[in-house]
């Protein structure tokens, strides 16, 4: 009996022990915390009288880099944006018809729904339309000012995170500094040359520069209750807004960064938080006046405008899986980039290929850390939350985008990221067995600043015209249908220049490959046809092989006959290169075996043997054809009229 009361006594003074303990452990770690944040006391935001020389150094470096571009032409959707924008090359005047029409409407003359949910982004149209104000359709001057804009976003980026870790980090006024050095890694970066060599990337740079300032507004209202600094929060989120839709996941980045960063309370969050979310509810209200109230129930059909059509549920999300399992590789290690990740650079996935399966153990991972950290405030689960939330939105999951990925849409996705990676190496990596671990951890920053550093003066030069810029496409998205026609495009137009004859055949039969191999991977796509068949054109001008054109334009017929540059270019030849009988037996050979015995296109079989009955009316083979296609479209009257002609009962 004794001996028993003896073990609960024990027991009862072991557990009082344990629960104390860990009460003693939870105030400490609260502790560390207030310790880190200390509550209710202004802070010394006095960035620029520390870091001017820092955040010049960052400025200089946008200049350097990307200097070698300021030359460059109008590539991709600059004509769209700029070049070919009835709005934008009317300078000033055409500002208000920016501001009143979705954004691809000074393009296409109207409204088109393209992709899911339209777009309205005026304010980098806006900007497009006042240099031409200024200087007229000038490249240089898109390129000198992109440059710029970038070399404000990377200041904003420190400063914002200087503003974020001042009271973590006690070399913040060095060049050891964390949010030095993880600006210093953004600035180089990579897969930001997307962004900043293609003048039409401004919208990526503008929703960055404008969110971060954002933050930094915010974060002096926390700082020092002046309702000044929320009034321009709202105004730079509304600025963020106009640029580009990317700037809503700051909705949740801002009250994370109040949370691992500062000790504000309920009430500043509610104040925060219901001027961001008014701003967004007003800039939703004019963005639905201007572009309509998106539709995403609408099914895009264009495969250019829509990679997972035709996919299954399935499919669809086993293939994102694997885009943003590359967007991870992208952020980290930036070695094989490409402009274009259209159908089918990203290959179509099933949940039985272990790429897929990957991509999501990955983010699982990645969003665990999340919530892991999560109470103790770290960096890491803050890096993680940031990267996830910028991604969130052009990651297909919430919206069809209208592409697999894009290396710009990791624009804002790269500040977390690259705080990461400052942050393990430099925080935790280095005090891991020093000496030992701080010089290991300098050595990977210092291989990765000057790896990013020349990948990144090496990638500018690739944006100088569509031609280089194609070149290097293809040679990473070997399979996107997309590049190898743009490609077949760029040598089509290069080729038509070139006086050296032997130089232009090799250009026009590499582009003939070109637009083979897009064809080939998608058979309706229009351009690569088109391209096939301005290839064959152009060769045919120099050997006079008619059946070779004749062969090519058989097989384009039959798989895109709304091209229409067939018919003309066979006008083109009729008379002396080509003969009426000629003519004749091709329209009857694509318009009846092609087109309605093969395929069943009873519309455009017509179309076609129509062009042949208007050079001769009395060709019995061809009225009975006429005739066949009339049957099958249901036209017994007209069908019989012709059958007679034909002589056939």
């Amino acid at each position: 009996m004794a001996q028993s009361l003896c073990y609960i006594y024990k027991y009862r003074v072991a557990k009082k022990k344990k629960k104390k303990e860990a009460i003693v452990k939870k105030l400490s770690t609260k502790a560390k915390v207030e310790k880190v944040m200390p509550k209710h006391v202004a802070l010394d935001f006095s960035f620029w009288k520390h870091n001017w020389i820092r955040a010049a150094l960052l400025f200089i470096l946008c200049g350097v880099f990307y200097y070698q571009g300021i030359d460059f032409g109008y590539v991709l959707d600059d004509v769209i944006v700029i070049k070919d924008n009835q709005f934008t090359t009317k300078g000033a005047d055409g500002v208000w018809d920016i501001l009143t029409n979705e954004s691809m409407t000074g393009y296409f003359g109207e409204q088109k729904n393209l992709v899911q949910g339209s777009r309205y982004r005026p304010l980098s149209l806006v900007t497009f339309a006042l240099e031409v104000e200024a200087f007229g359709l000038s490249p240089r001057v898109g390129h000198i000012n992109n440059i710029i804009f970038y070399g404000f976003t990377c200041i904003v980026i420190f400063w914002m995170l200087y503003l974020l870790l001042i009271q973590r980090d006690k070399n913040r006024n060095t060049f050891l500094g964390l949010a030095f050095i993880t600006a210093l890694v953004y600035t180089i970066h990579p897969v930001h040359t997307e962004a900043v060599a293609n003048i039409k990337g401004r919208d990526e740079i503008m929703a960055m520069l404008f969110s971060g300032l954002t933050v930094i507004s915010v974060l002096h209202f926390v700082n020092s209750k002046k309702y000044g600094q929320l009034l321009l929060a709202a105004l730079m989120f509304f600025l963020g807004l106009l640029s580009k839709e990317n700037t809503i996941t700051f909705l949740a980045i801002i009250p994370a960064a109040l949370y691992f960063f500062t000790s504000s309370k309920l009430g500043e969050y509610l104040k925060v938080m219901g001027v961001l979310l008014a701003t967004t509810i007003g800039y939703l209200i004019l963005r639905f006046n201007v572009a309509g109230v998106p539709d995403f129930s609408m099914e895009i059909t264009d495969i250019m405008n829509n990679p997972f059509y035709g996919m299954t549920g399935g499919q669809k999300l086993a293939t994102i899986s694997y885009t943003l399992l590359k967007y991870i590789g992208l952020s980290i290690v930036p070695i094989h980039l490409s402009h274009d990740y259209y159908p089918y650079a990203i290959p179509i996935l099933n949940w039985g290929d272990y790429r897929a399966i990957l991509g999501l153990l990955a983010h699982i991972g990645l969003a665990v850390l999340v919530f892991w950290k999560w109470r103790s405030k770290s960096i890491i689960s803050f890096s993680l939350l940031f990267y996830l939330a910028a991604l969130s939105i052009v990651s297909n999951i919430v919206i069809n985008v209208g592409t697999f990925m894009n290396e710009r849409f990791i624009f804002i996705s790269t500040v977390g990221s690259c705080l990461l990676l400052v942050y393990l190496l430099r925080d935790k990596l280095s005090n891991w067995k020093n000496p030992i671990g701080k010089y290991i951890a300098y050595s990977i920053l210092g291989i990765m600043v000057i790896g990013y550093s020349l990948k990144t003066f090496t990638r500018i030069p690739v944006w100088e015209t569509a031609l280089t810029l194609n070149q290097s496409a293809v040679k990473v998205s070997t399979n996107s249908a997309r590049a190898n026609s743009f490609m077949s495009t760029a040598l089509y137009n290069e080729a038509r220049s070139e006086s050296n004859r032997e130089k232009k055949k090799q250009m026009l039969i590499e582009g003939q490959q070109y637009a083979n191999k897009a064809a080939s991977l998608i058979p309706n796509y229009k351009n690569a046809h088109l391209m096939r068949a301005g290839m064959a054109s152009e060769l045919h001008k120099m050997d006079q092989d008619l059946p070779k054109l004749l062969a090519v334009f058989k097989d384009v017929g039959s798989n895109r006959p709304d091209i229409p540059f067939i018919i003309e270019y066979i006008q083109y030849l009729r008379g002396g290169r080509m003969s009426d009988d000629e003519i004749i037996n091709f329209y009857y050979d694509l318009g009846y075996n092609e087109l309605l015995l093969k395929k069943g296109n009873n519309k455009w079989a017509m179309h076609y043997l129509s062009k042949a009955y208007e050079i001769t009316k009395n060709n019995a083979t061809l009225n009975k054809a006429i005739g066949d296609t009339y049957k099958m479209m249901g036209d017994t009257a007209n069908a019989n009229k012709f059958y007679q002609a034909a002589g056939v009962q």
